[in-house]
């Protein structure tokens, strides 16, 4: 035979604890969501920084190499090391200018990189929110029925059943 029945105060125990999972699941929901994205705008305001300070630091090795190579352009100076000189230039602004167009090319793929990942870490965070959400009213929806139950009990045993 079926007992009907429950411990008054472990049902409104149990209401309490599910009210405070709620609590829970929705500040994990909070938390999760502003940490992911906090990571989205890091790694974007990373790269910005760091393609802006490398191209910075080349305009500078560029600007300087360009003083160089006009100051000897304005010297009197002829000869095999001259002309060794300007070839040796003329190549490192060759590479200077390759090292730009890889720096381009490798931040603009990075840049492509980071835009896919932050569409895809924000239909997480879209999903993984509406998740926990639903868990959170999940929760809710347990601890009414349960003060419900707690209720319904109380009133049948302590106050008795009428008949109309």
């Amino acid at each position: 035979m079926v007992m009907l029945g429950a411990q008054l105060d472990d049902l409104a125990a149990l209401t309490t604890r599910l009210q405070t999972t709620a609590g829970d699941v929705g500040s994990a929901r909070e938390q999760s969501v502003l940490s992911t994205t906090s990571v989205i705008g890091e790694v974007s305001d990373s790269t910005r920084r760091a393609l802006e300070q490398i191209t910075s630091y080349m305009q500078a090795l560029d600007t300087s190499v360009s003083g160089a190579v006009a100051q000897a352009d304005g010297t009197q100076w002829t000869g095999a090391n001259a002309d060794r000189f300007r070839v040796g230039a003329a190549d490192f602004r060759a590479a200077m200018q390759s090292g730009q167009a890889a720096t381009t090319d490798a931040f603009s793929s990075f840049q492509a990189s980071v835009a896919t990942m932050t569409e895809s870490l924000n239909q997480f965070v879209s999903q993984f929110s509406t998740a926990l959400t639903q868990a959170e009213a999940s929760a809710v929806d347990m601890s009414s029925a349960v003060e419900a139950q707690r209720a319904n009990l109380d009133q049948a045993m302590n106050i008795g059943l009428s008949v109309s």
